[in-house]
């Protein structure tokens, strides 16, 4: 699914004022789309479809629209386009997880999400997790690509990896596995739509950034642009909450 870009409404003239200065200060902006890739993770990613929706697109479609940096969008598996972006100049993928893992692999337009991930049981199943150590014994679900599912497994846990986000709470309540590791965000918004209700997490152990990943040889002009336009969005009130808040 290919997206061109749209431009949104900017965050005043002072800004604008601001980019059409640094705008004139670059001789040689490359004038190559930037190829986003992005996978359906609810509420922050929505793929309906034709229709890409969600609070993270809308960031990203403004992003774009107020550095002046052109760009495609396709949704993919995670997996699949984490590869893509390890491998092609010129992609990009969003929003995942910043690991120590990844951070030098990877060029980084970030924050776009702060996540926070807890581990869910069946329902109507209690399990008394206090900390991390405590969720060792058990088989524990995360979906390919997931940088806390990497996280784990690097730390030893028994990690069962599954297609899709989406997957999680049906599979979950067959007793596929012990538990289901997911950012509380997507847990909540599956809730009201896919399959089996979820309780309250039964610990949440983890908080981190999310962003968007590039290969390395991205031009250098299009990801300064971004970056600097995304702190100035991130000044602006409701941004800012889009990006940060994060309650249960």
């Amino acid at each position: 699914m290919a997206v061109v870009r749209r431009q949104g409404r900017l965050a005043g003239p002072r800004l604008l004022l601001w980019l059409a200065s640094f705008w004139g200060g670059l001789s040689l902006a490359d004038p190559a789309p930037i190829q986003l890739l992005t996978f359906d993770e609810p509420p922050w990613v929505n793929a309906q479809q034709t229709q890409l929706q969600g609070p993270t697109i809308e960031l990203v479609k403004q992003l774009f629209a107020l550095a002046g940096v052109p760009y495609n969008i396709e949704v993919l598996p995670l997996k699949r386009a984490l590869m893509m972006a390890n491998t092609r100049p010129g992609t990009c993928v969003f929003p995942i997880e910043r690991s120590q893992e990844r951070e030098t692999g990877l060029r980084w337009i970030s924050p776009l999400v702060v996540s926070r991930y807890g581990f869910y049981t069946a329902p109507g199943q209690s399990l008394n997790l206090q900390t991390l150590e405590d969720a060792r014994p058990y088989s524990i679900a995360s979906y390919l690509g997931s940088g806390v599912g990497e996280y784990l497994l690097n730390r030893g846990f028994k990690v069962v990896e599954v297609s899709s986000a989406k997957l999680g709470p049906n599979m979950l309540a067959h007793k596929r596995f012990d538990l289901w590791v997911s950012d509380t965000r997507t847990a909540e918004a599956l809730n009201s739509t896919e399959g089996p209700t979820l309780d309250k997490p039964a610990l949440v152990f983890l908080s981190t950034l999310r962003g968007m990943g590039c290969h390395p040889d991205t031009s250098n002009i299009s990801l300064e642009l971004l970056q600097t336009a995304l702190l100035q969005l991130l000044r602006t009130p409701q941004w800012r909450e889009k990006v940060f808040s994060q309650q249960l």
